[in-house]
C-alpha cells in the first residue's frame, strides 16, 4: 500500500505547489534583456541568468536577493548561486508543499506582522528561520 502511496503523495505536492512552480517557470520568458537557462536538480526546477540576476537584485531585502523560490522553481543569479543555496531553497520547496497557494500570503502576513513590531521581516520570519536551521 505504501508503494502506492508513495507516488500519489509526490503528485498531490506537486500540484499544491504547481500554482507558484508556473510562475517561477514563467521567468523564462519575461521580456528582459539577457540570457537565461533552466536546470532540473534533485527534484527542483532552476531558472538562472543574467537577466535572474538582475530582478534579484530587486528583491525587498538589503543587498537583494541572490536566490528565490517560487514552487519548485528556484531562481539564481548562476548556477553556482544555485548549487550554494540549493539546501536552503529546498527548504522553501518543502514549505511550499506543506502550505500551497497559501504560502507567500503567510509569508508576507508573517513579514508584515514583524515590520509592525519592529523585528525584521526577513532575518525574523519563521520560514527563513525555519531554512536557515534546517540547512
Amino acid at each position: 500500500m505504501r508503494t502506492l502511496l508513495r507516488p500519489l503523495s509526490r503528485f498531490v505536492k506537486i500540484a499544491w505547489a504547481s500554482p507558484y512552480t508556473l510562475f517561477g517557470l514563467s521567468m523564462l520568458f519575461v521580456p528582459l534583456p539577457g540570457r537565461r537557462r533552466l536546470i532540473r536538480y534533485r527534484g527542483t526546477l532552476g531558472v538562472i541568468g543574467p537577466a535572474i540576476a538582475r530582478l534579484l537584485r530587486c528583491a525587498p531585502i538589503q543587498g537583494g536577493a541572490v536566490a528565490m523560490t517560487l514552487g519548485h522553481t528556484i531562481l539564481a543569479q548562476s548556477h553556482e548561486t544555485f548549487l550554494s543555496t540549493w539546501e536552503h531553497e529546498a527548504v522553501h520547496v518543502r514549505q511550499y508543499e506543506r502550505w500551497g497557494p497559501f504560502f507567500v500570503p503567510a509569508y508576507l502576513l508573517c513579514s508584515l506582522w514583524l515590520m509592525w513590531r519592529g523585528a525584521d521581516p526577513y532575518w525574523d520570519n519563521p520560514f527563513e528561520r525555519e531554512a536557515r536551521a534546517l540547512s
